[in-house]
């Protein structure tokens, strides 16, 4: 059986590095496709480099265009070349579908699926039907999705969050404030902008804390650039982040996946984000939801203090740091929601890449 597996973003390099890991068991299946450095350690060997794909929101992708066509066409020669039996796309909604809609000529033999459903609850609600006409299964990560897409029919199922599968354990905290700036280089560049002052500020009000920030090799030279003092140790390898961020006694994260880590690990957390401006003026027009964070939407009150595009500043962030460090009261609430969050994030506490694999019937 020949599968490609699509994933060009960080937290769709996580999914397909555990579907990958359970796909393998199978010794005749044969994978490719995209991914990053944990499909990597699977053994598979992507096409292309994730990185070229480090664009986010609509401004940015827009002064890239030409290379983003280049490379959508060098993707579809290769899957064209490769004829799967299935393919499944990882996250990404505006690249996986217009992908999959290109290759529309393989639907006779070639099984279209996507994992990761398109937030159609929180803005552009048509992609539910869009998606719905263009694969033939979809694996959605939170349980009140399915209905969007099963209303159009297509064969859609919750199995869960990965993250929250995986064997975690729980460190003792220590004197550590981590910063996460982000997974994309002009995401970083975005949010590095504010974050740079509130980093070197931390340095001086919490003496007593060692600073982190902890980030991807690709965007560690460029840290390493803007943060001069050598007291705030700037990290990216895998192991050593992980470790980190298990001990981590507060987080300030660039709104995204590391987020669900984090709640994982039940590291009290802020959240933050800027964009650029156009990008920033589209959101406001037509998304629906009040919050940024997973959590905070599934909950639909903030359980994690979210500081969005101009409530992203020094005098916000550090003030709300200063009250998560000296309020008990404040961190095991956030910790207590974190716990109760983690039990809607699996379908009967199974694997949901083995889950996916079954009902696949690989």
């Amino acid at each position: 059986m020949r599968i490609v597996i699509l994933a060009t973003e960080p937290s769709g390099d996580f999914l397909g590095a555990k579907l990958i890991k359970n796909l393998k068991k199978n010794k005749k299946v044969v994978i490719s496709g995209v991914g990053g450095e944990q499909m990597k350690v699977e053994g598979f060997q992507s096409w292309v480099q994730i990185n070229q794909f480090n664009a986010i929101g609509i401004f940015e992708v827009l002064i890239r265009i030409l290379k983003f066509l280049k490379l959508f066409k060098f993707i579809r020669r290769k899957i064209l070349d490769f004829n799967p039996d299935i393919l499944i796309t990882i996250d990404s909604p505006s690249f996986s579908y217009r992908i999959v809609k290109k290759l529309q000529c393989l639907r006779k033999r070639t099984k279209f699926i996507h994992y990761v459903a398109p937030t159609v609850w929180a803005w552009k609600p048509r992609r539910a039907r869009i998606f719905s006409e263009l694969y033939d299964q979809m694996f959605t990560l939170f349980d009140f999705e399915p209905k969007y897409f099963r209303k159009f029919g297509l064969q859609t199922d919750f199995v869960g969050h990965q993250i929250f599968f995986d064997k975690k354990v729980i460190k003792k905290k220590k004197k550590y404030i981590s910063f996460f700036p982000g997974s994309r280089t002009i995401e970083i560049k975005n949010n590095m902008k504010k974050l740079q002052e509130i980093i070197v500020k931390s340095e001086k009000i919490f003496s007593e804390f060692d600073i982190f920030i902890l980030t991807l090799n690709d965007q560690a030279k460029y840290i390493k650039e803007i943060i001069k003092s050598k007291k705030i140790k700037i990290i990216s390898d895998y192991t050593k982040k992980h470790q980190i961020m298990r001990e981590t006694y507060l987080a300030v994260a660039a709104s995204g996946s590391v987020t669900l880590e984090l709640i994982k690990y039940k590291v009290p957390t802020l959240v933050f984000y800027e964009t650029h401006w156009l990008t920033k003026f589209i959101l406001k027009l037509f998304v629906k939801v009040k919050y940024a964070s997973l959590i905070n939407i599934v909950y639909k009150k903030e359980i994690i203090p979210e500081f969005l595009f101009n409530k992203f500043n020094s005098q916000n962030i550090i003030g709300t740091m200063k009250d998560f460090i000296k309020k008990k009261d404040l961190r095991s609430n956030q910790i207590k929601h974190f716990e109760n969050f983690q039990k809607k994030m699996l379908f009967n506490n199974k694997n949901p890449s083995a889950l996916i694999i079954n009902k696949l019937k690989i």
